[in-house]
């Protein structure tokens, strides 16, 4: 009696594998989702940053794309400040915040880690964009924002490394509060300084005539008029 060879079964390979596998649909809510992260990824583009090679310091940086013709508007754009001393300033202010970026001296850093130059340049500028400083008093805020909050973060990571005494935790977690606290303070200002200082209350009354029409009125109240005029209400 003769017996049949079974063909042993192959396993797919990874790439068919691949193929058999149907890429699922997006709901027109992921649709949106993805439209809105492409818009505004293309709003705010900041700037990129990498080694500069020629530099004889081992911590130079440049623009990854040197040429680019936007370079003076994505900087004045970042810092608010059309002024290449003030952009300067601001950048060296605001990329010496971050973690492990310390220059010692003014012509080369020493015992500095380039890559963390490049990360807290890079970072520096996303974050920039993001804020989009209107002049230099709000350039310098938010410098100081970016800065405060990387010293939170910081003091926030200490306090729960291991091995510590209670004092210890209890001591960096107080710092922390104090930073996180100093970080809200700075937004308010911020947006104090961004709208003139002006509040907006809007209080209705409901008024009945004699023949039973009601009036509704709004009292508008401002702030931060030079003359006080603004600090009346006024009805609508």
């Amino acid at each position: 009696m003769s017996r049949t060879k079974k063909t042993p079964s192959r396993a797919k390979p990874e790439q068919d594998k691949a193929k058999d596998l149907k890429k699922p649909e997006l709901t027109e809510e992921e649709q949106a989702r993805l439209e809105m992260l492409r818009r505004r990824a293309r709003q705010t583009k900041p700037l990129k940053f990498e080694s500069r090679a020629s530099s004889k310091c081992p911590g130079g940086i440049t623009a990854v794309d040197p040429d680019d013709p936007l370079i003076p508007a994505k900087l004045a754009e970042a810092f608010g400040t059309p002024d290449a001393d003030a952009q300067g300033l601001l950048f060296d202010q605001v990329v010496q915040s971050f973690p492990g970026v310390a220059v010692v001296s003014d012509d080369c850093p020493d015992g500095f880690n380039p890559k963390k130059l490049i990360n807290g340049a890079n970072q520096a500028a996303a974050l920039l964009a993001g804020i989009q400083p209107r002049d230099e008093l709000e350039a310098m805020l938010a410098v100081q924002m970016i800065a405060v909050h990387n010293a939170a973060m910081h003091t926030a990571k200490l306090a729960v490394l291991a091995g510590q005494t209670f004092e210890g935790k209890r001591s960096n977690m107080t710092y922390a509060s104090k930073l996180m606290a100093l970080f809200t303070s700075q937004m308010e200002a911020l947006k104090k300084y961004r709208t003139g200082g002006q509040q907006r209350v809007v209080v209705e009354h409901v008024h009945v005539n004699e023949g039973g029409q009601a009036v509704v009125g709004t009292v508008n109240v401002g702030g931060g008029g030079k003359d006080g005029a603004e600090d009346r209400p006024h009805a609508t």
